[in-house]
């Protein structure tokens, strides 16, 4: 087998990591299911929630009207959110994918969510539709078939801090540890605010990423820019503290019109180009690093708030270490470790881009670039990789026995000389009377199997007055083995063929490229393969490849248990459904293909 690409081994990589994230926040989970914290434990399982979906919160913050709606709309490239002079509501409004555009409404103190249809969400999320947000709307969340939007992505417009309405603050501020990473959006049209000054410094607390925003650069003449966004810049570097913090001067009205026009040097010219592919590229590459490095942190930040607010005595902390493995200091521990490496493994979490020897991903707009990078250009759709679906010898053999029981059926029906041979080989074995029985009419069965019965009869007749354990040997004479058996002769001769074809096959390049895409032999089969003395080339192109296929599987193993447990079955794909089925077949092989070569 070829060694993986890299990004091969970087997806690898971080599904692993996700694997071993999963297994830690159920630990964590279990821990405070024990001592009772009801509000911890709903915490884990919301980053489990979060794990599963691959869900990646991207918040777009700012003060009251700098454009950030507009600045959304222009991302995705239509008039989706409302936009005006008047400041939203205080809930927050979630773009993400779905295969039908609508909006799903949360409110407080309901128990089911309300779907609407997206010409009515003004209705809800604007000062104008819904003052005060007397409606109670905590998150409106918008489901659209956007490229942009797939792998979990989560586009999130915040209530604009600074309005009137102190409620909107308050929501932006509470929702800010929830976001991996955050579209600071300020406009050139005013210096930077006191309100803003305080609010940069508190998001890079809790932001594991941060791109800041200029908007509406077309409110000033060109030969304005450059002094007012330096000055910008200035003040920017001197709230963060450090030097030439990237900006992205733009203007999303612009960007937006020349979207909706399809042209391109004007989407250029207003800076949305430069932005989303600067947001493309992280999407890309950093996310997978920045997504998993905040679930840990969070995961700690729950058993530190724990260990501040009821730290266990020496004795309590004893008695933990006795009946729970998974103590709080344990887990601490684990977590650390795990997010050290996860934080120092620069490149497991290459940029697509910079093993892909495509560069135009790079220079693409924003959805082009993530539609290139997990889209099928020419379909528009997924292509997911769905394994065949057994072990081809165990296939072979299982057709050879269907075959062979739907001809003996009708031969056992109308030739003597077939059911007197039956009789003779003492009937099928106990697995293959079954199987039989499966595919076979009443009327077959009972033709084939009366002979038997009657056999049988006259036999126990002769054992009566025999000792015990005399008539038990006697009895031989009337059970069937894998030796007599017809179907398990019969699967015995098709394995051998079977076996040389695909030894023979496995020889070619072809062959070994069909091997690639298939499910590969069961361990038996593998055994009886390596029993066959194949070339070594071949022996260690098998096992390299039936490793591989095994660490597949369990992959999906993995991320089936972490989907179940998150409550997000929807989220399953086919290979992760059925990976419990493809382990099963690997490890032992079909069940109708029982004798083995």
């Amino acid at each position: 087998m070829q060694p993986k690409n890299s990004q091969e081994s970087q997806l690898h990589q971080y599904t692993l990591a996700k694997q071993q994230i999963g297994d830690l926040l159920r630990a964590v989970m279990q821990f405070f299911e024990g001592i009772k914290e009801e509000s911890s434990v709903e915490q884990c399982r919301a980053l489990l929630v979060k794990l599963a979906e691959d869900r990646f919160n991207l918040a777009v913050v700012g003060q009251f009207k700098r454009g950030k709606s507009s600045l959304m709309n222009a991302v995705i490239g239509r008039e989706l959110l409302p936009t005006g002079l008047l400041p939203l509501t205080s809930a927050i409004t979630t773009l993400c994918y779905g295969p039908q555009e609508l909006v799903i409404l949360k409110r407080k103190d309901w128990i089911f969510n309300q779907e609407i249809p997206i010409s009515e969400l003004a209705s809800f999320v604007t000062e104008q539709g819904n003052p005060g947000n007397e409606k109670g709307i905590q998150e409106a969340r918008v489901e659209i078939p956007s490229p942009f939007l797939r792998r979990g992505l989560h586009f999130i417009d915040t209530p604009g801090i600074g309005s009137s309405r102190q409620e909107n603050t308050a929501t932006t501020y509470a929702f800010l540890p929830e976001a991996d990473a955050v579209i600071f959006v300020t406009s050139i049209e005013a210096p930077i605010s006191e309100a803003e000054e305080k609010f940069l410094q508190d998001i890079r607390q809790h932001a594991h990423k941060l791109f800041i925003v200029v908007n509406k650069i077309d409110l000033l003449a060109q030969s304005e820019r450059k002094q007012v966004l330096e000055y910008i810049r200035t003040g920017i570097d001197s709230i963060l503290g450090a030097s030439n913090v990237r900006i992205y001067p733009l203007s999303a009205r612009q960007g937006l019109e020349a979207k909706l026009s399809s042209d391109g040097k004007r989407v250029q010219k207003s800076g949305m180009e430069e932005f989303e592919t600067a947001i493309a590229t992280f999407l890309a590459g950093e996310k997978s690093k920045v997504f998993l490095t905040a679930i840990l942190e969070r995961a700690l930040r729950l058993l530190a708030d724990f260990k501040s607010e009821a730290e266990p005595s020496p004795r309590q902390e004893a008695e933990l270490s006795t009946n729970n493995s998974t103590t709080p200091k344990r887990l601490q521990a684990a977590l650390e470790i795990l997010l050290a490496t996860i934080q120092s493994s620069d490149e497991i979490f290459l940029t697509q881009t910079e093993t892909d020897t495509d560069s135009t991903v790079v220079q693409a707009p924003l959805e082009q670039a993530i539609e290139a990078s997990q889209i099928n250009p020419k379909t528009g759709e997924e292509q997911p990789v769905v394994m065949t679906r057994t072990c081809p010898i165990c296939a072979a053999q299982s057709q050879a026995v269907f075959d062979f029981f739907a001809h003996w059926q009708y031969a056992v029906s109308t030739d003597e000389d077939a059911r007197r041979a039956f009789r003779a080989a003492r009937g099928f074995c106990r697995v293959h009377t079954w199987q039989f029985q499966q595919i076979a009419a009443p009327q077959g069965i009972s033709e084939g199997y009366a002979p038997l019965v009657e056999a049988a009869m006259a036999e126990l007749r002769q054992v009566v007055g025999q000792p015990p354990q005399e008539g038990a040997a006697s009895l031989d004479t009337l059970l069937p083995t894998e030796e007599t058996c017809p179907a398990c002769r019969l699967l015995r001769e098709a394995g051998v063929t079977q076996m040389n074809r695909f030894i023979a096959l496995m020889t070619t390049a072809e062959g070994q490229l069909r091997y690639r895409r298939s499910l590969g032999i069961c361990l038996p089969h593998l055994q009886s393969l390596l029993l066959a003395s194949p070339s070594q080339d071949l022996a260690d192109f098998i096992l390299r490849e039936q490793a591989n296929r095994l660490e597949e599987i369990a992959e999906d193993m993995h991320s089936y248990m972490l989907k179940r447990e998150a409550l997000r079955r929807g989220l399953l794909n086919d290979n992760e459904e059925k990976a419990w089925l493809r382990a099963l077949l690997l490890l032992a092989g079909e069940r109708t293909a029982h004798a083995l070569t």
